[in-house]
């Protein structure tokens, strides 16, 4: 990105790797329509600088591996390798998997070695057998996150609400009915996808304007999750809870919150999500491997690198679910 709502392809240097870095050739990577979407605006909450790359859901395969390396192996597949190491980087990078080229570095091996390092380890990245399909690995990193905050949930026999309906919105949904959640309603504003998260497992989709009178049927909601990115849903999600319920923020909000405590139901509780996304990943990837999760129902467009223009105007069109860049060889 080289300033708000501009960019494109730019030839830089090749990556170096150290003794304790593997070398990897980027496969996919996913568009994250919120994140990915906010940086490239600079709509983001913290500041951003420019000229940067982008993506943060890449996978790539090792190809050359560093002299002191023992967890990784060439052919392996690594979620989240970046462009570059950080130290090393001709400019800034939010996450930088929007590149031909990539470097992991082998946290594990540096610290058995008691070697220093000025980076802050990553603890995200996990090694997959190198047959895992790509596409797939890098829609589970999207998926992963979500399942690791709802896992932590309580949902059994509960009635939940989840607003948003892309796909971190689509996969709570899925999640809460897997989870054995005995009623789920998705919140969105448009009918297609209210259509998809029912075909997901939603027991209801409802319009925004109308999810307020549909959850007081139900005497309110014990969780909401909140997954559009809007802030302004963030105190309508607060108030469709029943007394005791629990919002759960999920995506980061696209300007500061306001609520007014005084109609929001006692005794509730507000928590903004951490995820644990590489503690579930190589089961997601079970998951969309055996059909649990339907990966074509989610990803909706596939482009490759030369296309990544096209990529983010069809997300601002709202056309897109999910979508994934791909990378040739």
């Amino acid at each position: 990105m080289d300033g708000p709502g501009r960019g494109g392809l730019k030839e830089l240097p090749d990556p170096t790797i150290g003794d304790y870095d593997v070398a990897v050739q980027m496969l996919a990577c996913g568009v994250c329509s919120s994140t990915d979407k906010m940086l490239r605006l600079g709509t983001f909450s913290l500041r951003v600088t420019y000229p940067s790359i982008l993506g943060h859901e890449s996978v790539g395969r090792v190809v050359r591996v560093g002299d002191r390396v023992r967890s990784y192996q060439i052919g392996d597949l690594l979620t989240r390798p970046s462009a570059y190491r950080p130290d090393r980087a001709p400019m800034d990078m939010y996450w930088g998997g929007f590149a031909e080229q990539g470097v992991v570095t082998d946290w594990a091996a540096l610290s058995e070695d008691r070697q220093t390092c000025e980076l802050r380890p990553r603890s995200d990245q996990v090694r997959l057998p190198g047959s895992t399909d790509a596409v797939r690995a890098a829609l589970s990193i999207s998926l992963s996150e979500t399942f690791s905050v709802i896992v932590r949930h309580d949902v059994l026999g509960k009635t939940v609400a989840v607003v948003g309906t892309g796909v971190a919105g689509l996969s709570f949904a899925a999640y809460a009915k897997m989870l054995g959640a005995a009623h789920v309603v998705a919140v969105g504003r448009r009918a297609s996808r209210l259509a998809l998260a029912e075909r997901l497992g939603a027991d209801r989709g409802v319009l925004a304007d109308d999810a307020a009178s549909a959850l007081a049927e139900s005497g309110g909601a014990d969780f909401v999750f909140e997954a559009s990115g809007q802030a302004r849903m963030i105190a309508h999600a607060y108030r469709w809870l029943r007394p005791g319920g629990h919002a759960v923020v999920y995506s980061a909000p696209d300007s500061p919150t306001q609520m007014d405590l005084f109609k929001s139901p006692r005794d509730a509780t507000l928590t903004v999500a951490s995820t644990r996304e590489a503690a579930v990943l190589p089961g997601v990837v079970r998951m969309l491997d055996g059909g649990v999760i339907k990966p074509d129902e989610l990803v909706t467009h596939r482009y490759p690198f030369s296309e990544i223009a096209a990529a983010f105007e069809a997300i601002e069109r709202g056309e897109v679910v999910k979508a994934v860049i791909t990378f040739s060889h």
